[in-house]
């Protein structure tokens, strides 16, 4: 009876304690807080806020060595927003058979052709997200950097 009374405790007490990072993790984002993108961003490499030509907040920042850029999108009188975007981009234009060669083998960060090679990953809060998954969006993003980089010089 005593071990079954102390298993019984120790299955409350582990239960606690994933409930515990469950709720840490509880936190459900509606809209990119510009202020705790950039803070998560700084968490990856160097990032400052900045606004786009509408007003929009911006991000631009290094990771991996590359350079790129978070635009926000959906803003209500640059607020509110809701979405946002990663962005890179090169002088060297990508032809279309090279874009989807890469679109063919990566599949969260979309390569564009045109005036010069473009790489983007959108992120929507549309019903709402956890910090964790914003955390895991920049993951994304820092995994790809290296693969854009070696891209662009190889193409």
């Amino acid at each position: 009876m005593r071990a079954n009374l102390s298993a019984f405790i120790t299955g409350l007490a582990l239960a606690g304690t994933v409930s515990a990072v469950r709720a840490e993790d509880a936190e459900i984002l509606q809209t990119p807080d510009p202020a705790a993108i950039l803070d998560i961003a700084k968490g990856f490499g160097s990032a400052r806020m900045d606004k786009d030509d509408n007003g929009d907040p911006m991000i631009s920042g290094r990771i991996e060595g590359v350079k790129y850029v978070i635009y926000f999108y959906g803003c209500e009188d640059h607020e509110n927003c809701k979405s946002l975007q990663f962005s890179t981009g090169y002088t060297d234009p990508l032809s279309a058979d090279q874009a989807n060669a890469w679109n063919a083998k990566y599949r969260w960060v979309k390569a564009y052709a045109g005036d010069g090679s473009n790489f983007r990953m959108d992120v929507s809060f549309a019903g709402g997200i956890t910090r964790a998954n914003v955390e895991e969006q920049f993951s994304n993003w820092n995994a790809m950097a290296a693969n854009i980089r070696d891209f662009v010089a190889g193409k």
